[in-house]
């Protein structure tokens, strides 16, 4: 009922601000896609979805608000039980105050770290190793924005849960030293006991780095997280990233992975490294190999693919998976298949 009550309140405060305002300037965007998937194992198996996101956005100076509806068709509900059909609200939200002061109350999008593919200090959204630039989803939140200057600024976080214990406080303090942008985080939820500290660094010399590094307690267990990365575009528009991750938590051998946690966390072992190549010959075609390999079972997986723009706002993506390594490793185990065949094809508005 408190969750009906706050989504019915939310929508009058969103049509309040839209009949407020002397001229429309609501912004419409979204997309439709369908993903198809041919995996092959001990049998094989097609499953896949189509999706459609539609999103509403106000542009005032001094106020605002967001919705986003996500409707989601499952093909096969048996290789797809996690994902569940129908239409939700993934994002509804407002905001006021000017960009250097501004609140934001709702279910919004929140993006916290610096890294790009294993991040630490973002415990709000789980990792997504297959795509890590995937749509990240709406969270209950407070958000807080104090810009200082052009170069500084704070963020305070406040994550509402019942009862109140369950509550997450997070804060982040950021400026520029040195032309690097530098961060202070902390996150804390007194029901699980759970306090990070960390810190994150990006920049740019020859090449872009960056990243992270947090202090985790839960209850009365202590660990680190680390991860680093750089990326180089090379002559012909070669792009390369590397990216590494350190998990003081995770585990060195596959008997030990805690199964129950892989959607929370992410990963299950201790060490791993990401890497990617792309290339963009020209505006619609665009090859590219991405990696990911666990250093601990030394399974891993190679996702070669060519994403295709055969008219404006329209992409296609045909890709290969190969998980290789043994029964046991994490990606063998989870993903259940040996090879893939994936195409995607995504339509903008």
């Amino acid at each position: 009922m408190k969750k009906i009550n706050l989504t019915i309140l939310l929508l009058n405060i969103f049509t309040f601000i839209q009949l407020s305002g002397q001229e429309s300037l609501l912004d419409t965007r979204g997309y439709v896609e369908v993903r198809n998937f041919l995996r092959f194992a001990d049998s094989v198996n097609f499953d896949g979805y189509g999706r459609g996101w539609l999103e509403f956005k106000t542009n005032y100076d001094y106020y605002g608000a967001q919705i986003v509806f996500d409707g989601l068709l499952p093909f096969d509900t048996m290789r797809n039980i996690g994902l569940n059909p129908g239409l939700t609200i993934t994002r509804l939200a407002v905001w006021f105050g000017p960009e250097n002061i501004r609140v934001i109350a709702g279910k919004q999008k929140i993006s916290w770290g610096v890294t790009r593919v294993f991040r630490p200090l973002d415990i709000f959204n789980p990792t997504n190793l297959f795509e890590p630039g995937y749509e990240r989803f709406g969270i209950n939140a407070i958000l807080l924005n104090l810009a200082l200057s052009s170069l500084t600024n704070t963020r305070f976080l406040f994550l509402p849960q019942f009862p109140l214990k369950s509550s997450g406080l997070a804060c982040r303090f950021g400026s520029n030293l040195l032309k690097n942008d530098i961060g202070v985080n902390a996150y804390y939820q007194s029901a699980k006991k759970h306090l990070i500290f960390g810190t994150d660094l990006a920049g740019e010399l020859i090449f872009g780095y960056w990243g992270e590094l947090t202090y985790n307690r839960e209850d009365t267990t202590q660990y680190f997280k680390a991860s680093v990365g750089i990326d180089y575009t090379f002559p012909l528009s070669i792009y390369g990233m590397v990216e590494y991750f350190y998990d003081q938590s995770g585990k060195t051998n596959p008997a030990h992975y805690d199964w129950q946690r892989l959607k929370t966390r992410g990963t299950l072992a201790c060490n791993y490294l990401y890497i990617a190549l792309s290339s963009m010959p020209n505006l619609i075609f665009r090859p590219a190999l991405n990696s990911v390999f666990n250093l601990n079972d030394r399974g891993f997986i190679l996702i070669p693919q060519i994403a295709y723009e055969p008219w404006a706002n329209t992409l296609l993506n045909l890709g290969l998976a190969f998980t290789i390594g043994s029964a046991t490793s994490e990606f063998k185990k989870s993903t259940g298949f040996n090879e893939m065949v994936f195409l995607w094809a995504k339509v903008y508005f």
